[in-house]
């Protein structure tokens, strides 16, 4: 029997997950569940894109949920969040540059962590990172944020070392745009 995500049952999993005791965990958990199976929301979010479908799934004061696909070869720059972040991955693979940041400054290095079908991550309301998409295809992921993230103004970073200046979500939406259509991203109909 073919099955095919069911993102309603994911949202109001998500949103009883979030009252729990630990509900980054609980989250975490209804993520890795949902990502278990790849093939099946890979089916329900069929590539290339409808372009007018933004991908928001879910979005309160206290939960924003979407499921993204970035183009191939698309690096996100540096951001924070400023809030927790779980990322499960269906297509393709995201590698996360992942750096920890305290008063507006990053701290170290970074860690990269390639999160491949079937693998979640998470990111904590310290965290800031930079996402590569593979340059040989698109990659696919459910995002789940404990709050909402189109609402925070959140940070972006020039360079590790530099000063942390203000995420610009237009201009970030443009620059996907472009690299979508540019590679296929999107359906022509």
């Amino acid at each position: 029997m073919t099955t095919t995500f069911d993102h309603d049952e994911f949202v109001n999993a998500c949103l009883a997950a979030i009252e729990e005791h630990d509900p980054i965990g609980a989250v975490r958990e209804v993520v890795e569940r949902a990502v278990s199976d790849p093939t099946s929301i890979a089916r329900t979010y069929e590539v290339p894109l409808d372009p007018d479908n933004d991908g928001i799934l879910h979005r309160s004061s206290d939960l924003y949920i979407t499921q993204v696909v970035f183009p191939r070869g698309f690096c996100t720059g540096l951001h924070d969040h400023t809030i927790p972040a779980i990322i499960g991955v269906w297509g393709g693979y995201e590698d996360n540059l992942v750096y920890r940041t305290d008063g507006g400054r990053v701290l170290d290095g970074g860690q990269r962590h390639r999160v491949e079908p079937g693998q979640v991550l998470t990111l904590g309301a310290k965290d800031a990172h930079d996402v590569h998409a593979p340059d040989g295809g698109w990659s696919g992921a459910l995002h789940v944020y404990l709050g909402d993230l189109i609402s925070l103004e959140r940070g972006a970073w020039e360079t590790v070392d530099g000063e942390r200046g203000i995420y610009d979500g237009a201009e970030q939406e443009r620059r996907w745009t472009e690299v979508g259509k540019a590679t296929g991203l999107f359906r022509t109909e």
